[in-house]
């Protein structure tokens, strides 16, 4: 009897792999609704859907497809988030891939005393950014805590009228890590740190979604204000 259940089992599961079989290979996503300019990062099949993670703009976003219709929008199973783990892979890939680019960037430096060679993350954040502003204080505390360099990158958003200036400023009079906690931006503009920080604009755009990001050298990336992960990686050593 055992055996029998088992076979059937089997069985069942190679039927419904076969059944399944292609599904990403046959669905058409253009001939369902209309998306504008995108990359596929990621493609696989997800209970006989065919889930693509696409990037427009920067921007990841998830479908699930058949030969009959698209579903835009997260799955979820057994409280697993299945949608947003795929993502955070996806994500982490395309840090990667674009690494090189990141490290061409012009950054503020701060380090503490002893840091190993290699460890350091990129914080990248905006000098009007609210959630950035919380951060920054209890970034260099964990920084000095655990041993770790600070890259500060800036990304003003458009939306932050005075945030572009400040960015500038703070290049040009070559300003500190200390004086971005003080909120001493510098007020000289020049063509340097104008070209500088359109270069960030220009290479972090397909990458970061919003301030603050904190980026490392594995690909790993914390978005958001989120302490605590934060803290697990840099304590954890990336």
């Amino acid at each position: 009897m055992k055996k029998f259940l088992l076979l059937t089992v089997l069985l069942l599961t190679v039927f419904s792999s076969l059944v399944y079989a292609g599904v990403c290979e046959k669905v058409k996503l253009t001939e369902h609704v209309p998306v504008p300019p995108y990359k596929v990062e990621s493609k696989r099949e997800v209970f006989g859907l065919c889930e693509m993670i696409l990037n427009i703009n920067g921007e990841l976003i998830p479908v699930y497809v058949t030969e009959d219709f698209v579903i835009s929008g997260e799955m979820f199973t057994r409280k697993v988030q299945v949608t947003q783990v795929q993502i955070e892979r996806v994500r982490k890939k395309v840090i990667k891939e674009n690494l090189m680019k990141i490290e061409t960037l012009r950054y503020v430096s701060y380090k503490p005393e002893g840091v190993k060679e290699g460890r350091y993350f990129y914080f990248i954040s905006d000098p009007d950014c609210p959630y950035c502003e919380k951060m920054k204080g209890k970034v260099k505390e964990l920084a000095d805590k655990y041993g770790w360099e600070i890259r500060l990158i800036w990304y003003p958003l458009p939306f932050h009228r005075e945030a572009k200036p400040k960015a500038v400023a703070h290049y040009c009079e070559n300003r500190t890590y200390e004086d971005y906690l003080k909120d001493d931006y510098g007020k000289k503009e020049c063509k340097e740190g104008e070209r500088e920080v359109e270069k960030n604009l220009r290479v972090l755009r397909p990458i970061v979604r919003g301030t603050p990001t904190f980026i490392f050298p594995n690909g790993e990336v914390v978005v958001g204000a989120n302490e605590r992960r934060l803290e697990e990686i840099l304590r954890n050593g990336g």
